[in-house]
């Protein structure tokens, strides 16, 4: 079945999680990060991982493809997250019930396939948490109806510079199952080679919500000083994929408060390009 253009406007269930500190440090070590500020909850409340809210999102999409029906499971599985905006607007840990909601906001045609462009929001007692623009290209799936294209958020242009930071980042073949279990991010595509063969895709890749993540990692580690509290929001465009087991390298610019990246797969192209990542304080 096509996507359909009609769709725009429609609203999906809301998506809820409880958080606990099991999740939160199960998040971060999805991706192997060590930072202590995680994991130490002996009188105190861990911090949590600039993109945990992504797996919650991910559920309230979820509802709303049940809502809204149309696209087969097959069809569904050969949707490849293309692109990612998020906003942060206040910091949360043990306790918190998060709701997210998810909007369609765009139906258009792109060269590989249709692409389905939503608007998530994230509350925790009412309060914003996060706020995600998120497109997915569904692969040799059409689009029925006039083309809405999504009014996206601008992206700065990349300082013009050499990288202030380059990190090579090795990833096991495991990292696609530890990634999706320890953070319950579950899409077969990333970790059932039959599914991914039959997706065409050239073997088992990365999830695009696991790519911010190894990313966000680092760049909190490093260029925000360990502190998940210093991290507004993060955006860019995935392109070339990621296939485990490979080493990537991510490029960082600094301008101000804004850090720009560039992430780069194991055949040397873009994985994540305009990437942009703001610091300040939730």
């Amino acid at each position: 079945m096509p996507l359909e253009t009609v769709w725009v406007g429609a609203v999906g269930d809301a998506a809820r999680d409880i958080v606990e500190d099991r999740w939160t440090m199960n998040y971060a070590a999805s991706v192997y990060d060590e930072n202590d500020r995680y994991y130490e909850n002996r009188g105190a409340v861990p911090s949590v991982h600039p993109t945990y809210v992504s797996q919650l999102e991910w559920a309230a999409i979820g509802n709303l493809y049940e809502r809204l029906g149309g696209l087969s499971e097959t069809e569904r599985r050969r949707g490849v997250h293309s692109w990612n905006h998020t906003v942060l607007h206040e910091t949360f840990g043990r306790g918190c019930t998060l709701e997210s909601t998810a909007v369609v906001v765009g139906v258009d045609t792109r060269r590989s396939g249709g692409r389905y462009t939503v608007k998530v929001e994230t509350t925790c007692a009412g309060r914003p948490v996060a706020t995600s623009f998120t497109s997915t290209i569904f692969r040799d799936v059409a689009v029925r109806g006039d083309d809405v294209v999504p009014e996206l958020p601008a992206v700065p242009d990349a300082p013009d510079a050499a990288p202030a930071r380059i990190e090579s980042i090795p990833l096991s073949a495991l990292a696609l199952y530890h990634f999706s279990e320890c953070a319950r991010d579950y899409g077969a595509i990333h970790t059932d080679r039959a599914v991914a063969e039959a997706a065409g895709l050239p073997g088992l890749i990365l999830h695009g919500t696991g790519t911010y993540a190894y990313v966000l990692s680092s760049i909190t580690n490093n260029e925000a000083g360990g502190d998940p509290g210093r991290i507004l929001g993060f955006t860019g465009r995935l392109g070339a994929m990621i296939v485990c087991p490979s080493t990537v390298e991510l490029r960082t610019f600094i301008d101000g408060d804004t850090i720009h990246y560039t992430l780069i797969n194991q055949d040397g192209d873009a994985a994540i390009s305009q990437g942009v990542v703001r610091l300040g304080r939730c």
